[in-house]
C-alpha cells in the first residue's frame, strides 16, 4: 500500500465513522462507549489531518527545490515571448515598407 492508498483508506474510514448508519449504532452504545468512539473519531481525524499536512509539506519542499528551475523556465519563456514580439514588430515594419514601396511604384508607373 503506497502513501496515497493509505491516506485514501484513512479518509474512507473517517467518513464511515461519521456516517448516518454508524451514528445510529453509536447512539445505541453506553455513555462510556460513546465517549471512546468520539475520542477515536477525533484521533483518526487528527491523524488524517497530519498525513495531509505532511504530504503538503513534502510537495512544498519539492517546489522549493524546483524553484530555481521554474524561475529559469519562466525567464526563458518570457525571453522567447519578447523575441517573438520583436519578430512580429519587424515583420510589421517590413510590411509597411513594402506597402510604401508598392505605392511609390504605382505612382511612378502611372
Amino acid at each position: 500500500m503506497n502513501q496515497k492508498e493509505f491516506l485514501d483508506a484513512v479518509r474512507t474510514l473517517e467518513l464511515e465513522l461519521f456516517s448516518k448508519d454508524f451514528n445510529k449504532w453509536v447512539n445505541q452504545q453506553s455513555d462510556d462507549e460513546k465517549k471512546n468512539i468520539r475520542n477515536l473519531r477525533t484521533e483518526i481525524s487528527t491523524y488524517r489531518s497530519q498525513l495531509e499536512t505532511n504530504k503538503l509539506k513534502v510537495l512544498a519542499d519539492m517546489l522549493d527545490q524546483l524553484s530555481p528551475q521554474l524561475t529559469k523556465g519562466i525567464d526563458d519563456l518570457t525571453q522567447a515571448i519578447d523575441d517573438m514580439n520583436n519578430f512580429v514588430k519587424t515583420v510589421e515594419l517590413v510590411e509597411k515598407i513594402i506597402g510604401l514601396v508598392a505605392r511609390i511604384a504605382t505612382l511612378v508607373a502611372a
